[in-house]
């Protein structure tokens, strides 16, 4: 029967190996002191942060740049207030009127 690989929890270590520069090498060991963490502990949160950021950054709405022209063309367009929006505009106008202080 064929062994099934389980993925680890989030709290349970694991191991990462990899290979770089000695010139980045260093440069981690150095910060990672002036931190006084371990090498370990600074690699392991500069690598998740970095991986945090590049997958926030990737999961952002992305859009063709047709589809984004059209967006700005849209977005660009002057249009009258729809009905609702103007007596929006008016309600807010007369709370505000009414209630000087309370930061409108």
């Amino acid at each position: 029967m064929p062994a099934t690989i389980t993925p680890a929890s989030p709290t349970e270590s694991v191991r990462l190996s990899c290979r770089l520069n000695a010139r980045a090498k260093s440069r981690a060991e150095e910060a990672a002191a002036l931190l006084g963490q371990s090498i370990t502990a600074f690699t392991e949160a500069a690598l998740a942060e970095r991986a945090d950021a590049v997958l926030a950054r990737m999961a952002a709405l992305q859009v063709s740049e047709r589809d984004f022209r059209r967006f700005l063309e849209v977005i660009g367009a002057a249009s009258s207030p729809t009905p609702a929006l103007a007596e929006a505009m008016h309600e807010y106008d007369r709370q505000a009127a009414c209630e000087p202080d309370c930061g409108w």
